[in-house]
């Protein structure tokens, strides 16, 4: 009965944004929730070397010139030390609470145009399952790693005594 009463709507910026949605909240939560960190999936986009979301925030919100990050992509490193030492360049960058606070608009937006269809309980509730991992996150601010927190950009764990020659991020 659904579909032959709205054989006429048009349900492709519903759909756009829920792609929106999945795709983003996908990489932030692959960059971002410790419980990927204890998964070999950690930090996958790095290891595959891809521009996800908060990736791409934060090579464009680099003014510096600033390459550590775009170096780090190019190894598609498996080393958790480095991976976690590109989290720290995200999160000094903003990128990943940027990337939550994007998936909290496109949440909203979806909501909205749930509602404009006519609402369809099963579905929203299906958004606020999938939003349940996203709020959990804790992603502090930009400029909140402190030098004493290993993933901080100022204190590589690479660079440090013990560290292997060929592993060394190129800084330049």
């Amino acid at each position: 009965a659904f579909a032959t009463t709205h054989k006429e709507t048009d349900f492709g910026p519903l759909l756009n944004h829920l792609a929106m949605y999945f795709q983003i909240r996908d990489d932030l939560i692959n960059l971002a929730d410790e419980e990927y960190f204890k998964s070999k999936s950690f930090c996958e986009d790095l290891t595959e070397g891809k521009f996800s979301f908060p990736i791409i925030h934060a090579v464009r919100t680099n003014t510096s010139n600033d390459t550590r990050l775009l170096s780090i992509l190019k190894q598609r490193t498996e080393d958790l030390d480095v991976k976690r030492y590109a989290q720290g360049i995200m999160r000094d960058a903003g990128s990943l609470a940027y990337t939550r606070e994007k998936c909290k608009s496109l949440k909203q937006e979806i909501i909205t145009k749930i509602m404009e269809l006519g609402g369809n309980p099963p579905l929203l509730k299906l958004i606020e399952l999938l939003d349940v991992q996203v709020e959990r996150l804790a992603l502090p601010s930009s400029g909140t790693t402190s030098s004493s927190n290993p993933t901080s950009p100022g204190r590589h764990p690479l660079n440090e005594a013990g560290s292997s020659e060929s592993n060394r991020i190129d800084s330049t």
